[in-house]
């Protein structure tokens, strides 16, 4: 899904009304507005946009403490 703000050579700045969207634990993801959300959130999976632990993520490693 393309960008609309990117394809108008809209970069967001905290002055024009935009906000960043966090996934389900708070981690800042995007800087979006309302034209642009739906096209930037479209590439994470649904299970990090809503709250979720590592056993949502079985299949990804996770390293140990040293």
């Amino acid at each position: 899904m393309k960008d609309p703000c990117k394809d108008k050579g809209i970069y967001h700045t905290k002055y024009d009304g935009s906000w960043w969207e966090n996934d389900g634990r708070g981690i800042p993801l995007a800087r979006v507005c309302g034209e642009c959300m739906k096209a930037k959130l479209s590439k994470y999976r649904p299970e990090v946009l809503s709250y979720y632990t590592q056993a949502d993520f079985p299949d990804e490693r996770i390293e140990d403490d040293y």
